[in-house]
């Protein structure tokens, strides 16, 4: 019961030590949690709305990268040269930071939501690919060798074996990438916005720009609870769809 506790309590603490530190600076500098909480209700600060929208471009741009890599890893496991030629561009882009990308973004997509699904996709690509991968390799080899001694092809191989022996490696895959997509569409918004529609990267920059500090912790707060939200749906599905002997198992 102790150890249930002790996150409520450091919350408390910390909402504590918030409303302090308000009281002796600025609400321009840090506007107390009573500030945030009315920014959050006051219906002029369309924060509902920039959370929807960013979640539309963050859930996009992961669909886009689970697609991309998971065909990524089905072609790497098919071809061995295609996988040496092409996994260290995988891994260049990686590395490259995706701010630096998202003005590219801008002149090719325009503003608005593409640029926002586009760099929310780029981000969550890595973890997909390399966990995919990985799991449609670690499988078995006595049952591979059982499924191509019944005379099963590549395909059927690939249908009724790896890609189910894969799922936790997806999933874990996911959970990494899940929170990665709401960081790229909010880098996204801050380079391609223009406030039609109103996302939170948007709301970020504007309120900040005109010191409306309780806003833009606001957002902040929003964009938070909309990563835990996404990552709690991929848990759920996971528990679903793998079954209890898979459930919460960490590759």
């Amino acid at each position: 019961m102790t150890q249930r506790l002790l996150p409520a309590l450091a919350a408390a603490a910390f909402l504590a030590l918030w409303a302090l530190g308000a009281r002796s600076m600025p609400p321009a500098l840090l506007p107390s949690p009573l500030e945030v909480l009315g920014a959050l209700a006051r219906p002029e600060s369309r924060l509902v709305e920039a959370t929807a929208t960013t979640a539309a471009a963050a859930i996009l741009g992961l669909g886009l990268a689970f697609s991309a890599g998971l065909s990524g890893a089905v072609l790497f496991l098919r071809s061995r040269g295609l996988e040496l030629a092409l996994q260290p561009y995988a891994l260049l882009l990686q590395t490259v930071p995706i701010i630096a990308i998202a003005p590219l973004l801008v002149i090719w997509l325009g503003y608005g939501l593409p640029v926002a699904v586009a760099t929310a996709a780029i981000v969550s690509f890595f973890p997909i690919l390399t966990s995919a991968s990985v799991g449609l390799k670690a499988v078995d080899p006595a049952q591979v060798d059982l499924v191509r001694l019944y005379g099963a092809t590549w395909w059927q191989e690939l249908r009724l074996l790896r890609l189910p022996s894969s799922l936790p490696y997806l999933f874990a895959g996911l959970r990494t990438a899940v929170g990665l997509s709401v960081i790229g569409a909010i880098v996204g918004e801050f380079v391609g916005s223009n406030g039609q529609p109103v996302t939170l990267g948007f709301l970020v920059l504007r309120s900040a720009r005109s010191a409306q500090t309780e806003v833009t912790f606001a957002a902040i707060l929003a964009s938070t609870a909309l990563a835990l939200t996404l990552f709690g749906m991929v848990r759920l599905v996971e528990a679903r769809v793998i079954g209890p002997w898979h459930a919460g198992g960490e590759r």
